[in-house]
């Protein structure tokens, strides 16, 4: 899944999760005819923010398992080499008390 799709799909899950307060905010209905359409119209919200949650945590579990077969086949990803950031940090503090 790419990027723009998950974006929209985090996008959609946020506008629903927002209907879904706006549900619990109303006043209960006056009649059960009211109150079958309410209860009807959240769960399918609710349903399709469980399949967009379904989607996202699929591509998230996909990506983990990548991440992990790269390590695994790689090593680990070694930090910048810690000489040259003693020596990165003593020039900054050098330009620095020049000014």
């Amino acid at each position: 899944m790419d990027k723009n799709r998950k974006l929209e799909l985090i996008q959609r899950s946020l506008g629903l999760r927002h209907k879904l307060k706006v549900h619990e905010s109303m006043k209960s209905p006056d009649t059960h005819e009211e109150l079958s359409l309410m209860l009807l119209s959240r769960w399918e919200l609710e349903d399709e923010l469980k399949a967009i949650e379904d989607l996202l945590n699929e591509a998230r579990t996909t990506n983990v398992n990548k991440k992990k077969e790269n390590l695994a086949k790689n090593g680990p990803i070694r930090e910048a080499d810690p000489k040259r950031r003693v020596t990165e940090a003593l020039a900054l503090d050098r330009s620095s008390n020049r000014n």
